[in-house]
């Protein structure tokens, strides 16, 4: 590992709505900013924009290679060789609306490879860690805890600490992100802790 990448680690910053310029990305976007400020290499990734099939749940990527020949060709080697991984999603019904949910079980292979018998992945000099924004339009004490799982349970399949979260309830209309100060804040003190360079403690806004 060379000197820059041990002080600038890579970020990549995955928009997971389907709609554009949305609350969650509006936030990601104030994260990356801030990452980027403090040193990181950002890079972002919106789903919208991409094609990511659903799972065949085939299992020919106990292989190491998925069947399907989509986006996923381009984010399987992002996935597995960044440094952070931060996904700002909208929680639909309780859970990751379909293009996020599509990627976290395209990540099945990952699965293999670190539960099955599927060919091992890249080595990591230093651990990796990964962090939520969400945003629910409710105020329901259990809203954020489907969202969490799953990425969790995602993050661990490809060896990343689960390191920090944002979560924002009660907005919803396109935007309305914008009016809530503490929410902007938080945001962008999440991206500058994600900036730390890969092995120093992290310390990230509750």
């Amino acid at each position: 590992m060379d000197q820059d990448r041990v002080v600038r680690p890579r970020l990549l910053g995955i928009a997971g709505s389907p709609r554009r310029h949305g609350n969650s990305e509006i936030l990601l976007d104030l994260a990356l900013g801030a990452a980027e400020g403090a040193g990181a290499s950002v890079e972002k990734l919106v789903l919208a924009q991409l094609s990511v099939m659903p799972c065949r749940a085939c299992d020919v990527c106990v292989s190491g290679r998925c069947i399907q020949r989509d986006d996923m060709d381009r984010l399987y080697p992002l996935l597995e060789t960044v440094d952070v991984l931060l996904l700002a999603t909208p929680v639909h019904f309780y859970g990751l609306p379909a293009l996020a949910k599509a990627l976290v079980d395209r990540g099945q292979l990952f699965w293999h490879r670190k539960y099955g018998s599927g060919p091992p992945g890249p080595s990591h000099v230093s651990p990796r860690r990964g962090a939520l924004i969400a945003v629910g339009a409710t105020h329901g004490k259990q809203l954020f805890v489907g969202t969490r799982m799953t990425v969790k349970n995602w993050f661990d399949t490809m060896d990343v600490d689960y390191a920090g979260e944002l979560l924002i309830r009660g907005v919803d209309a396109r935007g309305a992100i914008r009016d809530n100060a503490e929410a902007l804040r938080d945001a962008a003190a999440l991206g500058k802790a994600l900036a730390v360079p890969p092995g120093k403690a992290l310390s990230t806004p509750g």
